[in-house]
């Protein structure tokens, strides 16, 4: 039983601007709210086969990633996948196309939950709690972009 979560925000820079930023893991903590700290060989945009970890606090719960990027389609696509230390798998895509008022940004969250009591913890109120977290990030990722 794999969960989606889909939210997409308007921010008013340019594509290749708003890629690049959110595509560079280690920025991830100043715009969403469950990025505690990354452990990264380099501090760049993550492309093809880029490795790296975090620290998480989601749905209320501190968790430990392991991340491989798997899509890097420059301004267009990017898509990661990771392990977390309880089994869970969740795999993060970001879509992004041109508006007439700057970038469209998309995010696609899919996750699976390796046991009973977290996919029922899941239905009860770590979905909704992460709902909200994702909403929250775009908030911020559109205040933090269009503020600089």
């Amino acid at each position: 039983m794999t969960t989606h979560i889909y939210y997409a925000i308007e921010i008013q820079r340019p594509i290749q601007q708003v890629f690049d930023y959110t595509c560079t893991p280690t920025h991830w903590p100043d715009w969403h709210p469950s990025s505690l700290k990354l452990y990264m060989e380099h501090a760049g945009i993550a492309t093809n086969g880029t490795r790296f970890e975090e620290d998480v606090r989601a749905g209320g719960r501190t968790g430990h990633l392991v991340w491989t990027v798997t899509e890097y389609l420059d301004q267009r696509r990017w898509t990661g996948q990771a392990t977390v230390d309880n089994g869970a798998r969740l795999t993060v895509s970001y879509q992004l196309s041109e508006t007439s008022a700057g970038t469209l940004f998309e995010r696609y969250l899919h996750y699976d939950l390796p046991t009973p009591l977290l996919k029922i913890l899941n239905f009860l109120v770590l979905r909704r709690r992460i709902e909200d977290e994702s909403a929250l990030s775009l908030r911020q990722l559109q205040t933090v972009l269009q503020a600089s």
